[in-house]
């Protein structure tokens, strides 16, 4: 049930159980796209950031002084027109696949924003009206073996600009939360799915519920494959606190900004620590 997820996503590793989604074709599809030729791959490459399909190193190359150690495949997707988007053309299960995974994560992600606008003392879709209509970002990454693990990242530090974020890895290991000072290893575990809480969440609950910063690090002996998906509101939605939750004795503590300016910002200026803008 959607109880049963919500409670393992909150334990002390984040992974979610019991969500019924198959995840392994999701993880062939986006370990065959990486381990296809340059020039194929290249087709996607852009810098634009919310193009429907887009293939890059690192975040915003052209930007940054230094890069991160991986590539990824990013997606813009539609609950609605999940079949008409246009899929990366190999391997060619990808639209079949991408769209059963993406319908899954939509109707889970759902859920449990029902669960958590009842955990705010909210009506159970008042963070979904906030939401206004569900985007999905899903992004693959793929962290190839570093030779000098110790001078690279495979992603800095960061909290996620999404609301919810679940993500798939394979066995290798690699990604990091942080508590307090201290950076704390994620299990990869069989069949969970990790949860992060993002920053338009945090925003809207007025801080109640919190981005979480995280990183991913690289090793010399194995790539390693991970998939995210991000579901976010509407990139035309202005996210602030949510009214019911601001009030004399807890004033709104965060800048209103849509989803879009949001996201442009993080991508093209500072994508590195907590980005939430603070009142």
């Amino acid at each position: 049930s959607c109880s049963t997820c919500l409670l393992s996503c909150c334990s002390s590793d984040l992974q979610l159980k019991n969500h019924g989604i198959h995840t392994e074709d999701l993880m062939r599809c986006a370990l065959e796209f990486f381990n296809s030729p340059s020039e194929d791959k290249m087709r996607y490459y852009t810098e634009e950031i919310f193009t429907p399909v887009r293939y890059c190193t690192s975040m915003m190359p052209s930007k940054e002084e230094k890069l991160e150690w991986h590539d990824h495949l990013q997606m813009w997707l539609k609950e609605e027109s999940l079949e008409a988007h246009p899929w990366p053309a190999f391997p060619a299960s990808y639209r079949d696949v991408g769209s059963e995974y993406a319908r899954n994560i939509f109707k889970l992600g759902k859920r449990m924003l029902l669960v958590m606008s009842e955990g705010l003392g909210l009506r159970s879709n008042r963070l979904l009206e906030a939401f206004e209509d569900t985007v999905l970002l899903t992004r693959a990454n793929f962290y190839p073996a570093c030779p000098n693990p110790g001078q690279a990242l495979g992603m800095d530090g960061h909290t996620d600009s999404s609301g919810l974020t679940f993500v798939l890895q394979d066995g290798v290991g690699g990604l990091q939360l942080k508590q307090g000072e201290d950076w704390y290893n994620v299990r990869p575990l069989e069949g969970m799915l990790v949860v992060n809480m993002g920053d338009q969440l945090e925003v809207l609950s007025n801080g109640r519920y919190k981005s979480i910063l995280h990183r991913v690090m690289v090793n010399s002996k194995s790539s390693r494959l991970s998939v995210a998906a991000f579901l976010g509101p509407s990139l035309d939605a202005e996210i602030s606190p949510i009214p019911e939750l601001v009030s004399q004795e807890s004033p709104a503590k965060y800048r209103s900004r849509t989803h879009r300016d949001y996201m442009h910002e993080v991508y093209t200026e500072h994508f590195s620590g907590k980005n939430v803008y603070v009142a």
